[in-house]
Formats: structure tokens, sequence, C-alpha cells
């Protein structure tokens, strides 16, 4: 009997609660909606380039106890209160703060521009503000070695045929990849083509004010031997002082282990159609080309495939070149004006000495190079050299590779490349 007693006082006082749970009153929502609001601040930028594109986002909302974050970049959500964001590249970016309070969520979108390595004038030179590709300058002190003051030029040349066809990529996130193309011109190897060498994988450039930029190469993909740009010498600190650039060169110098100065000039890789180089050459019409008269321009050098002025390195032109021209149309004649006088190379008497003159009309033919030599187009003239030619009397043959051109400047070489090459540097008119 007390055991029955006892259950059910038991289920009167859960009935008892059960009711007083039902008569209370339902909660509901109380307080003012969350106001979404921040701040923002960029890292202060570095002179090491790229540095990292930092962004401190600070919280300044109200009635909020949830927050979401949209960077606008594609990466991951945030529900961090006041996160800090690295962003990949620098420009502008919609970010949106979402926030929930009490009674109700809010949002708000800002602009945030982030500043990145390219407000540096050199870097975005250098890259392209994405990725750009760096080769060979054709001239023919591409590759100098000074003495330790920069008093005395201990060598001068241009690039081997191997190291011509190098390119260099500078990627704005700091990658670099290095493209042989088949071989690479060793200088530990005896001075001579090899296969393609490791090479760094990352670059660094310290932009300081005042200085000028250095480039500083990170250590080779596989551990061994030593990055570079240019040749395969081995340089101090893996670093490259940039001397001097334009848009599309530039001139870098190292430190040998002697002490010596190597200096290499780089030109900026541009992919050019045929009808392109077609348009550069006749000007969509008619254009007229002279050779580079500037002084120590060295328009004129001869040589081989490999070193193109391993004969002759240039010199100043004489006066009765200097006003040549020569008119290409797109109807593929050719007009050369000697305006007098004609120099006479080594086939014509008297022998490098100014003559009568060799004005002449002509065809060309125009088209991609071809058998696996240096070249984006190709121009051949009728005949033997005589009565047409380009740049010089003795001439290998009528067959003039354009190795580089632009609105303003061309590079031709005259000769197959399995023997003796003129090259010439010609401005237009």
């Amino acid at each position: 009997m007390k055991q029955l007693h006892k259950y059910s006082v038991v289920v009167m006082a859960a009935a008892m609660s059960l009711l007083s749970a039902c008569t209370k009153t339902i909660p509901e929502l109380s307080g003012t909606a969350s106001v979404a609001d921040f701040s923002f601040v960029q890292a202060p930028a570095s002179d090491t380039l790229p540095y990292a594109y930092k962004v401190q986002f600070t919280n300044q909302s109200k009635e909020e106890f949830l927050y979401q974050w949209d960077f606008g970049d594609n990466a991951a959500l945030s529900s961090e209160k006041s996160p800090l964001h690295t962003y990949k590249v620098g420009g502008t970016y919609d970010v949106r703060l979402t926030t929930v309070g009490t009674n109700g969520n809010n949002s708000i979108t800002k602009k945030v521009f982030v500043n990145d390595a390219c407000s540096n004038a050199f870097f975005k030179v250098l890259t392209n503000c994405g990725t750009s590709e760096w080769t060979w300058s054709l001239d023919g002190d591409a590759i100098k070695v000074l003495s330790p003051d920069g008093t005395q030029v201990y060598f001068a040349g241009a690039a081997a045929g191997c190291q011509a066809d190098d390119v260099y990529k500078f990627g704005a996130d700091g990658s670099f990849i290095y493209d042989a193309n088949g071989q690479t011109f060793d200088v530990q190897s005896g001075y001579s083509c090899q296969g393609p060498k490791s090479n760094a994988l990352t670059y660094k450039v310290v932009a300081k004010t005042g200085q000028q930029p250095v480039i500083i190469l990170g250590p080779t993909s596989n551990g061994v031997g030593s990055p570079f740009i240019g040749t395969t010498d081995v340089v101090r600190n893996n670093s490259y002082k940039v001397v001097n650039y334009t848009d599309g060169t530039m001139t870098l110098q190292s430190v040998l282990g002697g002490g010596e100065l190597l200096e290499v000039k780089l030109k900026r890789k541009v992919a050019l159609t045929l009808a392109d180089i077609k348009q550069l050459l006749t000007g969509a019409t008619s254009k007229g080309w002279k050779l580079d008269g500037t002084p120590g321009a060295n328009a004129i050098i001869v040589g081989t495939e490999g070193n193109p002025a391993e004969y002759f390195g240039g010199g100043p032109l004489a006066d009765c070149q200097l006003d040549d021209v020569y008119t290409f149309t797109t109807a593929n004649a050719i007009n050369y004006n000697a305006n007098g006088a004609t120099f006479n190379g080594g086939n014509i008497a008297p022998n490098y000495n100014c003559g009568s003159d060799r004005s002449y009309n002509s065809t060309f033919t125009f088209a991609a190079t071809t058998g696996g030599v240096a070249g984006i187009a190709t121009v051949t003239l009728p005949g033997t050299p005589l009565p047409a030619f380009i740049g010089t009397t003795d001439v290998p043959d009528n067959t003039y590779r354009i190795i580089e051109i632009s609105p303003t400047r061309m590079t031709l070489r005259a000769g197959s490349g399995s023997g003796t090459v003129f090259q010439f540097k010609m401005v237009a008119q």
C-alpha cells in the first residue's frame, strides 16, 4: 500500500510539471536586427617582390553574434569575427560581410583595392602582371665580361645557337620557369651545348628606393648546381642587378667568382603571326628601312649561326651606307635607293670602299622560316646577291631571315645557317 501511494504521488507531480510547461509563454524574437559593417587595411608593402598581399578586416557590426565573410576571390568563406585574408593577386574585390543577430541578419558589400607588386615599375615590366617570357637579345654584345670595376671589356659576343632560343618565364606570383628548347649552352661543360640544365623554380626582386632592382633566384629544382639567367656561370648569391630596362628589353649584371662582372641582354619574347610580320615589314602598304647608323649599334656583324659575331663584331658604317634605303611593299616589291653610292663588299673592287650607285628594283618572296634555323619569316630575293642584295654586296646568298621585328626595328640574318652568316640591324624610316 505504501508503494502504491508513492507511485500516485510521482504521477501527479509529473502531470503538474507537464501542465506548467504547456502554459509557458512561447519565446519570440527580441531586440533589433544586426547591422553589418567593417573596415579594412592592407599590410604595408615590402621591398622584396612579390610580397604577401594581406588585408586585415575589422568587424564593426552591431547586435550580431555570427559572421560570414566572402572575400570576392573564390576563397573559402570565413566565420571569423575580424579575419586576416591573403590575396594571391592584386586588384579590386567585392567583399561581402553577412551578420546574424537575435532579430535577423544583415549584409554589406564594399570594394577593396589590393595593391600588389605590379605597382613597382620594373616588376610590372618583368611579369606583365601575369607571366612574361624573356629570351636572348640578338645584339652582337649580348654577353659581356667586364673587369671588376667595369672599365675593361674582357669579352663581348652574341648568344650561341643553343642559347639564343632559351626562354625565361617570370610570374607575378614569384614563379620562374626555364625552357631550354632542347639544349643548354653550358659553361661548366667546356662552353658546349648539353642537355637542358636544372634551374630555379622561384625568384624574388629586391626593389629598394634609390637603388637598381635586383633579381635573386631560388635554388635549382633538383638541388644540383647553380640557378642562372642567360649563361650558366656561377654568380654570387644567385643575384642579377638590373642595369637598365625598357618595356621590351633588359640588361642584367652579376658578379663572377673572381669579381668580374657578367652582363647579359634579354628581350621580351613576343609571338607574331606571319601576317603580323608582313605588316610590320611593309607598313601595310610600303615601308623603308635603313641600316642602324647609331654610334655603337654595330649594324653589321659577320660570323656563324652559333655565334653571329664570330668573325666580325661590327663597327661604324661608311658614309655611303648611312643613306641607303630598302623599301618593301605589300605587293612583294623591293626598291633599293643607294642615293649616289654603294659600299662595296669583299666581292667588288675596290673592296670595302664606297663605289658606284647600285640602286635596283626587284621582287621578293615572303614565307615562314623553315629548315630548323633561327628566324620568324624569310625574305628571298631572286638570283645571286648581285644585282639585288640587302645590307652588303657580298652576302652568302639572297635568303634573309627576319630574326626579330617591331614597328621601328628589324634584325635580318643572311645565310643558310650552315656556313657564314651576315646579320644586319635596321631601323624604320
